[in-house]
């Protein structure tokens, strides 16, 4: 018995490690959620902001000859 005693202390041991390291890891994910969200409303960041017209760029579909070409055919 005294093996599996000692199998779970190291199990609970292992186990709260783990969720020390899932908290960490949340906290960071959050941060960095945060950082980004302030980035976003940043002009002065590159790339954080879209650039002006980049909507109309995802609605285009490539012709022919793989140039992008409006869906209304212009």
């Amino acid at each position: 018995m005294e093996s599996h005693d000692k199998k779970s202390e190291q199990a609970a041991s292992e186990a709260d490690k783990l969720a020390e390291q899932g908290d960490r890891v949340d906290k960071h994910i959050e941060e960095t959620k945060r950082d980004w969200e302030a980035k976003q409303g940043d002009q002065s960041v590159p790339g954080a902001v879209p650039d002006p017209g980049e909507d109309e760029e995802a609605t285009r579909e490539p012709s022919d000859d793989g140039e992008p070409v409006d869906s209304a055919g212009q």
